[in-house]
């Protein structure tokens, strides 16, 4: 997992390919004047959805994890927490849909937030469960942006 602001964003490359592709176009695109949907960077290799959800409460957010893609989620406006864990201290509560590329765990109560504010970012790797969405005082409506980078078979 890797929470920082956009700000540094290039300090992080050389992770691979496809993962500097995504770098530099966060660095170049103003997100913020993209309408909710989705965008290729690079055809299903590595892609951008721009989302507009409301937030919740933790008891009504969710622990998830991915396999095949790593997530680097960007707030664009409002205020969110996402939550962090290693997705090993969690116990299954659906189990993984490669065709969505998704898990999804029962909440244990433990995990760290980190606060999201326009120009923060979080990366998250296959072993990190993560509970996005999870309001910081109240709910409220949010843009953010998620790029997808898809994992070489082999390397998850």
């Amino acid at each position: 997992m890797i929470y920082d602001h956009c700000g540094s964003l290039l300090s992080y490359r050389g992770q691979s390919p496809l993962f500097d592709l995504a770098l530099r176009y966060l660095e170049r695109t103003d997100l913020a004047a993209l309408e909710p949907g989705k965008y290729p960077i690079d055809g299903d290799a590595v892609f951008v959805l721009i989302q507009s959800p409301r937030t919740r409460s933790r008891a009504e957010g969710r622990w998830e994890s991915h396999r095949r893609y790593i997530d680097i989620q960007s707030l664009l406006s409002g205020s969110e927490r996402i939550g962090i864990q290693s997705n090993e201290s969690l116990t299954v509560e659906e189990p993984y849909d490669s065709g969505r590329d998704i898990a999804f765990y029962r909440d244990n109560g433990q995990g760290f937030f980190v606060p999201m504010a326009p120009g923060n970012f979080v990366v998250c790797f296959p072993q990190d469960a993560h509970m996005p969405l999870v309001c910081a005082d109240a709910p409220e409506q949010i843009k953010k942006a998620v790029i997808k980078i898809r994992i070489p078979e082999g390397k998850s």
